[in-house]
């Protein structure tokens, strides 16, 4: 007797969905459009090709930009490290490695890069790109000056200077996570439907640059709003 095996869920790995499931009972993301296998209930796991198995930048681009939003600092950091990681396992031309991010003014060369890179690939892709290149070079730039020369203005002025930043970084990472979702999708098919919501896979790393970025951000507001 054969015991019924669903195609694992590419986002949380489940096996038990029912057949002819379009979402994930587990996570509720959508299943790839592939059929079950019936496979002998010690048969050997089945393989997962490498472009499915490392999706660590396949996330929904309103779940970057909430994170972003409300953890900037930390959840950029973190962000910037998995986009370097992404653009150097799809060899966009120039890439570099992922600890580039810890290098002031180095890090926005490779990440100005990788941003070219996501463009150019899903023009290659799609025939046109969703991502104003000039704009999130700009903006992420604008919001990294401003950070360093308001550094020391408190108060209301402070507070709304700081929502602005946080406003145009989250900004950012949701366009270029969009454009990098639509290029992935395309290209790498096995990945499943581009992720919506915020469900999906979550990793440690996210969640702690969450946490310590959300702390980072309530000590900023309170710095700004609270009497000296």
């Amino acid at each position: 007797m054969q015991a019924y095996q669903s195609v694992p869920c590419l986002y949380c790995g489940a096996t038990w969905n029912p057949p002819g499931a379009q979402t994930c009972a587990k996570c509720h993301n959508p299943l790839a459009a592939a059929q079950p296998v019936y496979a002998a209930p010690f048969a050997a796991p089945q393989v997962v090709p490498a472009t499915a198995a490392n999706r660590g930048f396949y996330r929904t681009p309103v779940r970057t930009f909430l994170f972003a939003l409300v953890a900037s600092d930390a959840y950029l950091v973190w962000w910037a490290f998995q986009l370097l990681g992404f653009a150097q396992r799809e060899r966009f031309p120039k890439s570099g490695s992922p600890w580039w991010v810890l290098f002031p003014f180095i890090d926005l060369v490779y990440i100005s890069r990788a941003f070219k890179g996501i463009a150019e690939a899903e023009k290659s892709a799609l025939g046109q790109t969703s991502l104003p290149l000039g704009a999130v070079n700009a903006g992420l730039i604008l919001a990294l000056v401003l950070g360093r020369v308001t550094g020391k203005v408190y108060g209301v002025t402070g507070f709304l200077l700081d929502v602005s930043i946080a406003i145009i970084i989250a900004s950012v990472l949701f366009l270029v996570q969009r454009s990098a979702n639509r290029f992935q999708a395309a290209a790498h098919p096995e990945l499943g439907p581009s992720p919506t919501g915020m469900a999906g896979r979550y990793t440690w790393g996210e969640i702690v640059a969450l946490i310590v970025g959300c702390i980072l951000t309530l000590g900023l507001f309170s710095a700004d709003l609270l009497p000296a």
